[in-house]
């Protein structure tokens, strides 16, 4: 299988140029942490750079007694290449995981960006390249999605990981799902998927409208969205919060 390395100059057998490479990351698992932030002065002898990045993934929704609904979307992707001039300073920020939406606002949140920026210093233009987060999901009654209505009502879901910026290549975020009953103890969950190109494929929320209250962790990491919580007592609960975001930089 192919990976980033093989479309990157230096890395083919035999060249001469050796890239370095490394990290910036938010893998924390508390919510809204304020990321994770460098700066990075170009080395002497550098003149190009590739940028990976992936934004934080959206929130899912708090709820209330015999409210169900979809996994908030994943963050979006993005690659960048460009020259860079020895002396320029870049600060490149990785996606805070998001927050523990209160059920009484009616929505999940959208998820952090990543991004990085060019300030200049060495001889290159300024730029901002940014990845957005993950789109929230929404809670409003919809009894009649289904034929008939016994109290117990969904919410809708959308699809975000909107992508801003000139890149390379980008793709957005995925959108979250929902598996719907229109009884509060049926098999009603919330499903969200990872960030694109990450390993896990989609992640399966708590079912049968059992009570799931604050804390229950956060999306995946890079950039996972968060799930949808689900009720079916007088309490409210905060929904999952979204993953944090990851930037790799290659450069030579």
């Amino acid at each position: 299988m192919s990976s980033l390395r093989d479309y990157l100059f230096g890395y083919q057998p035999g060249e001469t140029i050796e890239p370095n490479e490394f990290m910036v990351y938010n893998t924390s698992l508390s919510n809204q942490n304020g990321g994770r932030c460098c700066q990075w002065v170009v080395p002497a002898g550098v003149s190009y750079a590739v940028f990976e990045i992936w934004s934080g993934g959206g929130s899912g929704p708090g709820v209330c007694c015999c409210q169900q609904g979809g996994g908030a979307g994943s963050g979006g992707y993005a690659v960048k290449g460009c020259n860079v001039c020895p002396g320029d300073c870049i600060t490149i920020c990785a996606a805070s995981s998001g927050c523990c939406p209160d059920p009484s606002n009616k929505y999940g949140q959208c998820g952090f960006c990543s991004f990085i920026c060019n300030c200049g210093g060495g001889g290159s233009g300024t730029w901002l390249a940014r990845v957005c987060g993950g789109r929230y999901s929404d809670q409003y009654s919809r009894c009649f999605y289904f034929g008939s209505c016994y109290g117990c009502c969904s919410m809708c879901w959308c699809c975000g990981g909107i992508v801003n910026g000139s890149f390379d290549f980008c793709a957005p975020g995925t959108i979250g799902n929902a598996q719907l009953t229109q009884y509060c103890f049926g098999y009603g969950r919330s499903y969200t998927a990872n960030a694109p190109f990450t390993a896990g494929g989609s992640r399966v929320g708590t079912g049968g409208c059992r009570s799931w209250h604050a804390g229950c962790g956060c999306g995946h990491f890079p950039g996972g969205g968060g799930l949808a919580a689900q009720k079916y007592d007088n309490q409210c609960c905060g929904g999952e919060w979204g993953g944090g975001g990851l930037v790799y930089v290659v450069y030579y």
